[in-house]
Parts: structure tokens; sequence; C-alpha cells
């Protein structure tokens, strides 16, 4: 009876998704109508469609695609709830919208547009501002204007972004010249205490031509460089964290991944107890890129699990070393899955073993 009943409960926990490492709104959006009349509602829904495809791709090229927007134009057969709220100091309201996620994802999918699931890298950025009156590194505390306008255009363009305390550690390890020069060894020693895979630096500038946006990714995939310039603080960081998504999505939602179904398995080693257990197939279940998952052993310190995935296998480990939570067991994960070009479809010639440890 105790048995039966300890899997009974272990099954049921194994259904409820973990909500800790996922990135929340990806599915919803917030736009500003002068009125609550039928036409100004369908113009915003239109509009907030719009900004919801390209959080959830991660890609606002994905705009381009024509037939998508064709079909994406009968906007009403993926709005799930909307509501208006007042806006405080101006006339107005905002109309929130929050869209279906399986209809909107089954369209992406029609048309070849990766989606790039809820479970997003963590990006510290160290950002250096120069307004023509002050020098500082932007954190939490900073000017209320600048802080509500990298919230929202992070928010925007489907990131996740931390900013650094800028308490006396991080001061005795990093300054403002070394931001602003992006002196690399230094940003990297003042980022470790963060954990975090991806390091944005950037140089916000305000000159006479109006501002001037230089940005710099360091992450394991090597640097990505860029620089973007407006008449607004507000237009040059839209551009520049669209663009950083981009580069982010590649790695993690390649375009032209074939989007199949494929098994695999997993050997998870160095489990402490039953908790531990449950919280990381909570945790791989609540992944997007997993379809199914059972498990087939377990032992007092391993279990083997079965995965459905939808995707690449590369892709999957990527996304796995996000969080805390397995650690990649790098001698043993050493056989790539082969696969199999036919007149169609590629397809997988062995299923493929990931070999992690508990954390």
């Amino acid at each position: 009876m105790t048995i039966r009943f300890l899997l009974g409960f272990l099954l049921f926990l194994l259904s409820l998704p973990i909500h800790a490492v996922q990135l929340e709104g990806l599915y919803s959006a917030e736009v500003s109508v002068a009125d609550q009349s039928q036409s100004a509602r369908n113009e915003a829904i239109g509009v907030a469609l719009k900004k919801v495809v390209q959080k959830v791709s991660g890609r606002r090229s994905a705009l381009n695609n024509k037939p998508l927007l064709a079909t994406l134009s009968n906007v009403s057969a993926y709005v799930e709830q909307f509501q208006y709220k007042k806006k405080v100091s101006k006339e107005g309201y905002w109309l929130i919208v929050r869209f279906q996620k399986a209809a909107l994802d089954r369209t992406l999918r029609q048309f070849d547009v990766p989606i790039w699931g809820a479970n997003r890298p963590d990006v510290l950025l160290w950002l250096a501002v120069d307004d023509g009156n002050k020098r500082f590194i932007i954190n939490e505390s900073s000017s209320a204007e600048l802080g509500s306008l990298l919230k929202q255009e992070i928010n925007e363009a489907g990131l996740a972004i931390t900013l650094p305390l800028l308490d006396l550690s991080d001061q005795r390890k990093i300054s403002f010249n070394d931001v602003w020069a992006t002196f690399p060894d230094e940003v990297k020693n003042a980022s470790t205490r963060y954990g975090v895979k991806q390091i944005m630096v950037g140089q916000l500038l305000k000159n006479r031509q109006g501002w001037r946006f230089s940005w710099t990714l360091m992450g394991t995939e090597g640097q990505k460089v860029g620089f973007e310039e407006s008449a607004n603080n507000g237009a040059v960081l839209q551009q520049a964290f669209v663009q950083i998504a981009e580069v982010l999505a590649d790695i993690y939602a390649p375009k032209g991944t074939l989007m199949l179904d494929m098994p695999i398995k997993m050997e998870v080693r160095g489990l402490r107890d039953l908790k531990q257990f449950i919280h990381i197939t909570s945790y791989l279940s609540a992944l997007d890129m997993v379809k199914k998952l059972s498990w087939t052993q377990l032992k007092s310190n391993e279990a083997v699990l079965d995965l459905m995935i939808s995707g690449e296998v590369r892709v999957l480990k990527d996304i796995i070393a996000l969080n805390e939570v397995l650690v990649e067991d790098v001698l043993l994960n050493t056989i790539e899955p082969s696969v199999v070009m036919g007149p169609d479809v590629a397809v997988q010639a062995l299923e493929p073993t990931l070999y992690y440890r508990a954390r």
C-alpha cells in the first residue's frame, strides 16, 4: 500500500509544472488605445499579436513573413482574454491581451517559425551611461525614467535580464571606465558572483545627434557586437534588445531545425532522495521541447528516463545547461545521434542516451 501510494503521488507531482525557471508573459502584450470601441480594440489586438509573435519566436524578422501575417490577420482566433486598464496620468487606456499558446504555436510551426521556449538564459547587463550631465552604471535603483524604459524594452524583446547590485563587492571589482571600455577580464571577474552564462556590456551615450548604444554580448559561443543610433534612448534600447534576442534565439531555438518528435533516454546519477528526483523530473517536464516524460528505472541514487522531445538534442543540452538542476557528464555524452537524410525527412538512426548528474 505504501509503495502504491508513493507511486501515485509521484505521478501526480510529475504532472505539475515548475514556474520558477519560466519567463512569464510571453503570450501577453499591452497596447495603448484611445477608447474602448470595437474598432480601436481590433486594431490594438493586431498590434499586440505581432508583439507576442516577436517575443515567442525571439525574432522581429518573423514579422516579415507575409503568409504568416495573412493567417494571423484573423486575430480573434488567437485571443484568450483581454482587459482594459485606465492610464494614470494620461487620457485613454491600456489594452492587455493574452493569446492562446497552443493555437499560436501551431500556426508558427506551420510557417516554420521557431518557438523559443519560456526557459530562457539570464543575461547580466553591465550598462554604462553618459547622459551629458553624469556618468554611471545602471542598476535597480537608477533613475526611474531609464529604469522604466529598460524594463519595457526588455519585456517586449522577450529577454530575461539581471542588473548588477553595484554594492561594495561589485565596486571593488569593476569601475565605470571598465564597463565603458568593455575590458573583458574585469567584466567577467565581476560577473562571476552572478552565475550567468550570458553577459551583455553596453555604453549608452547622449550626443548632439541623439543617443548611441554600443553593446557586446559575451557567452560560451563567443562574442557578438553591435551599435544603434536614434534621436531618443527608448528607440536605441529597443533596437539593441531586438538584436540580442535574435542572437540568443539562434542558439536556443535555431532556424531550420526539424521539429520531429524524437525519443531519447536520460540517465541521471547522484540522486540524494525522492524529493530531488521529483524536482528534476518536474523541471524537465516543464521544458517546451519535452513533449512526454516517463521513467523506466529508479534505483537508490540513479534513474533512467524516457523523453520525447521536439527538436535537436544539442538544443536540449544547451537549455539544460542554463539551470542549476543537472550537470552534464561530458565524458559519457560523447556519442551524438546519427541522422539519415531521406528524400523528404531526416530520420533518427540512433536513439541517444544523455548522461547527467544531479546537482
